[in-house]
C-alpha cells in the first residue's frame, strides 16, 4: 500500500521501533499526538490523530506521542495586594526545563475517540525510533522515551 499522501493507511509511515532491541516484532502504531503546557496530560486527554491509519491499529499496540512544554508557575504579590501569575523556567533550577518528548500508550475511549490511556506512566528503560513521517509532520526527535511503566503496580501497559 504504496502512496504519497500524507496521513495515508500506510502502517510503516507511522509505526516506532523499540530499543534496545530494534527488532519489527517490537513495533508499536504511533495513532498521534498532543502538546502539552507545564506538565504531563491527563489520561483520557483527546489526541490529533495522524490521518487515516485506523485500519493500521489492529495488528499492533497504540501509542500516541506527547511533547511537554515544561514552565513552572511564578506566582507574585503586587503592591496592592493583587496576585499575578507569569510561567517561566524554575527560578531554583529544580524542575524540567525547555521541551521534552515521549510516547504513552493509547486507547479508545467510550465516544470513540484516541485518547491517552488510563493509568500514571513513566519511563520504563526503553527508547523508540519514530519513523521520519513522524518526525516531519510534528517536529519530534528522532528517539523518544517510551512511559509504558505503572510504577504503581510494577507492571508495563499491555494495549
Amino acid at each position: 500500500m504504496s502512496t504519497t499522501a500524507l496521513g495515508a493507511a500506510e502502517p510503516s509511515r507511522w509505526t516506532a521501533r523499540l530499543h534496545p532491541i530494534p527488532d519489527p516484532a517490537r513495533e508499536v502504531m504511533v495513532i498521534g499526538w498532543h502538546a502539552a503546557f507545564a506538565n504531563s496530560p491527563a489520561a483520557g486527554t483527546s489526541l490529533a490523530v495522524f490521518g487515516d491509519i485506523e485500519s493500521a491499529t489492529d495488528h499492533l499496540p497504540v501509542m500516541a506521542l506527547v511533547r511537554i512544554e515544561h514552565a513552572t508557575a511564578i506566582d507574585t504579590i503586587t503592591a496592592d495586594g493583587a496576585r499575578e501569575t507569569r510561567w517561566g523556567p524554575d527560578p531554583f533550577g529544580i524542575a524540567k526545563t525547555g521541551i521534552s518528548w515521549r510516547l504513552v500508550p493509547a486507547h479508545r475511549d467510550g465516544d470513540d475517540r484516541w485518547v491517552i490511556a488510563p493509568g500514571w506512566w513513566a519511563a520504563g528503560g526503553e527508547e523508540a525510533v519514530l519513523s521520519n513521517s513522524v518526525t516531519v509532520r510534528v517536529g519530534a526527535p528522532t528517539v523518544v522515551p517510551v512511559y509504558d511503566h505503572d510504577p504503581h503496580t510494577g507492571k508495563r501497559w499491555a494495549s
